[in-house]
This record gives structure tokens, sequence and C-alpha cells, in this order.
């Protein structure tokens, strides 16, 4: 008897795909509401018409990187290496970047805590707290914006940009399993010493966001933080250098991808989220990702591994 493979129909394929994600949940014990809601609006955007069709195929990337974010919390306790890395990035910082003051050697961290004004808050806040819908939102730009919705190398840089996003988030998740790392807010809580695996995830200088303008978008995003020993790489600052790099590849926003990278990794420091080190590792992640899949679409199309 012969074996043939299943032809699941293309029309049923995002709904096989949201249960099986709601499957999983369920079998993790994470089915939440916003577990099923999450599943109701990519399938409601798939069915509802050929434009949120097609804008479902370009971004689902990012919904996939969703849900696997949000399964971590799950199983991140289980599969972390058991030494937290405390005092490494902060004595990295200490010694590279370390900022001499009167009350001794400080990191730049420690310095900007001292020194917030609540312009500085509210700017970093507020980039700290979109970064992701300003990466997507200049993603869509260089996939449907009409300079470039027709043009072939337009739509394959804007389609690696969305898959770009999801790879370095892999790698990023990985390493905080591999390396994972305090972030200097828990220094400034906990000292240096053991870490404390019952902390929760802390806003830290971005409450001063929520306190300026009265909300509570912060508390309400790190109370559903996935882990709070996933400090490097800065996947804040990884999202920004790959909008940049492919601002400047296709020739557009180039001067905003630039401020978008520098002013997040200045926030990353002054809201006392990410060292200096997360920020370069994070940087790095970026890199590797943003070349390696220009060179394979370039073995794709040439069969050789070069840049072109």
């Amino acid at each position: 008897m012969t074996v043939t493979s299943i032809n699941i129909p293309r029309q049923l394929r995002p709904l096989l795909w949201i249960c099986a994600y709601w499957a999983i949940m369920k079998w993790l014990g994470g089915i939440n509401f916003d577990t099923i809601a999450a599943g109701v609006v990519i399938l409601g955007l798939y069915y509802a018409s050929r434009p949120s069709r097609a804008l479902i195929g370009y971004t689902y990337p990012i919904f996939a990187t969703a849900m696997i974010y949000d399964s971590m919390r799950y199983y991140a306790d289980s599969i972390r290496s058991d030494y937290i890395r405390v005092q490494e990035p902060y004595l990295f910082d200490k010694t590279l970047f370390g900022i001499q003051t009167a009350q001794g050697v400080l990191t730049p961290n420690e310095w900007w805590q001292l020194h917030t004004h609540w312009s500085l808050d509210l700017v970093t806040g507020f980039f700290y707290l979109t970064f992701v819908a300003i990466f997507v939102m200049m993603g869509l730009y260089f996939r449907f914006a009409p300079r470039f919705r027709d043009n072939f190398k337009s739509i394959a840089a804007s389609t690696r940009m969305i898959w770009a996003f999801f790879w370095v988030n892999l790698l990023g998740y990985s390493t905080y399993y591999w390396y994972p790392a305090a972030p200097p807010w828990y220094v400034a809580l906990k000292g240096l010493g053991p870490a404390d695996l019952s902390v929760g995830a802390n806003p830290a200088g971005c409450i001063r966001f929520d306190q300026l303008l009265g909300t509570h978008f912060f508390t309400g995003m790190y109370g559903k933080s996935a882990d709070v020993f996933g400090a490097i790489p800065s996947l804040h600052v990884a999202y920004p250098f790959l909008a940049m790099l492919y601002a400047w590849e296709l020739g557009s926003l180039r001067a905003f991808g630039t401020f978008f990278y520098l002013i997040m990794c200045f926030a990353a420091v002054y809201l006392d989220h990410h060292y200096v080190l997360d920020i370069l590792w994070g940087s790095a992640y970026s890199l590797i990702i943003y070349y390696g899949l220009r060179l394979h679409n370039n073995y794709r199309e040439t069969g050789s591994f070069t840049l072109r």
C-alpha cells in the first residue's frame, strides 16, 4: 500500500494552525482570553477580504513570534541554565563604560538614574512602548507603499525584513536559556548576589512614563513578561537596528530609521532595562541575521553566496 501525503486545502491551513496553537497552549496550561482573542483576530483578518489576507500573509512571522514568546512562560524555568549572570554584565559595563563620579565609578545605567528628566522620560517611554509597532509599520510601508509594492527587489527586501524579525527573536530567545542575565534594574533592587528567581518583571524607569501620563501601559505589559532574566540580548534594540539596515538598503526612511535605532539604544540604558553590553549583543545578532538572509536570498537567485 502506498502512503500518500495529505493535501490540505490552502483555505483551511490557517484554521488548522490556530487550532494547533490553542491545543498546545491548552496542554501547557496557558489557554486564556488573550490566547483565544489573538487566534480569532488572525482568522478574522485572513478570511475577511483579499487585502486583509495579504496583510496577514506578510505579517504572520510577527504573530508566530508572539505565540512563541507567549508560550515561553510555561517552560522557561525548566530549560534555563542554572547559572544566572548577575555580576558579569554589570562589571563589563562598569569596566569598559564606567563614569567617574564623586560616588565612585558608576555604570551608564546608574549615572542616568541620577540624571532623569521628564522630557527624556516621555520620549524614551514612547519609543520603548511602541517599538514593535514602529518596526511593523516600517515593514508595511516598504511592502505596500505605491513606490515599493510593484518592485521585485523591494518586495524581496521587505519580506526578508519581516522574517529577520522572526529569526532574530528565535536567536535572542535561545540566548535567554544558555546565557540568562539579570537586567540592571534587578541589580539596583537586589544587588550582585545570587539570583533571586522569585523576582517578578519590573517596568524600572518606564514607570516614570506611566506616572507622567497617569497610565498603566508598562505595569500591564511587564506583568505579562515571560522571562525576567532575558536581558541579553536587547531585542528592544535589535528590531530598530534591523529597521535601520533595511531603510538604508531600500533608500527610504533612512534618517528616521537611524534615529529610531539611536533613541532605542539610549532608552534601553536610560530606562534601566539594559546594559551597553546587551545593546552590542542585540545589534550583533541583527547584523548576523540581516546578512545571513541576504546571502541566502542571493544563493537562491544565483547559486552563489555573494552580496549584491
